[in-house]
């Protein structure tokens, strides 16, 4: 009985340390921080990880599109541009494990990313004027009719909608840039530094997996000498 409660205790801290606590998105270990500091790299500390994938902030407090990307500027990021479906719905995942839904029917409805039609009508590009079907995901949202559709009738007039948000559906809705919606910041990656990353996280999970194997092995060894 010792032997599995000792067991379930590592295995129990094992899964703590490499689970996902934000829909996918983990907390970056402070040695992986120092690391990504001794590269010049600087995370801050409201920011988490996706595996392979980046990093990134889901912004709760309401702000319009421009007050958003200005935001995310300000901590070094700048807002998400969505490259795989995969990001799309570990994105998606944060926003509806948050408390936005009870913020009101827009706030439960998307979150403000990185991209527009504001140039010209129909023509969606990043905030980096790349075009939105070149990021690696373009799919657009079934939702309200389907998208993108440019605007909703308010009494006699169409409230134009240029701005681009991730749907609780996961996948892309243009939406009006004057709302106010929660947002996502990421942190550009560059693709040796997630690799970096990872390779801290697999150490830390190997670690720990020693640990776990050692503990057990130890406990077996305590077990034999008892008989």
């Amino acid at each position: 009985m010792e032997i599995s409660h000792k067991f379930l205790v590592v295995l129990l801290s094992f899964l703590a340390a490499s689970t996902s606590v934000r829909g996918g998105c983990t907390n970056l270990s402070w040695r992986t921080r120092s690391h990504l500091d001794s590269m010049g790299i600087k995370i801050p500390d409201d920011y988490c990880y996706i595996k392979d994938i980046g990093v990134y902030k889901l912004h709760t407090d309401l702000a319009n599109w421009n007050e958003a990307r200005e935001i995310c500027k300000k901590e070094g990021a700048h807002l998400a541009i969505l490259n795989s479906r995969r990001e799309a719905e570990l994105l998606g995942d944060m926003f509806k494990n948050s408390d936005l839904k009870n913020k009101g029917p827009q706030q439960g409805n998307g979150v403000f990313i990185g991209f527009h039609d504001l140039y010209q009508e129909g023509k969606f590009v990043t905030i980096f004027d790349d075009l939105l079907e070149e990021t690696g995901y373009n799919t657009w949202s079934r939702q309200w009719g389907g998208q993108p559709d440019n605007g909703q009738k308010v009494g006699l007039v169409i409230e134009a909608q240029n701005c681009g948000a991730l749907a609780f559906d996961s996948e892309l809705d243009d939406v009006n840039c004057s709302w106010k919606l929660g947002f996502i910041c990421e942190i550009p990656m560059r693709p040796l530094v997630l690799s970096e990353i990872s390779k801290s996280y697999s150490k830390k999970l190997y670690d720990q997996n020693k640990d776990m194997q050692s503990s057990c092995n130890g406990n077996n060894k305590s077990r034999s000498r008892d008989y």
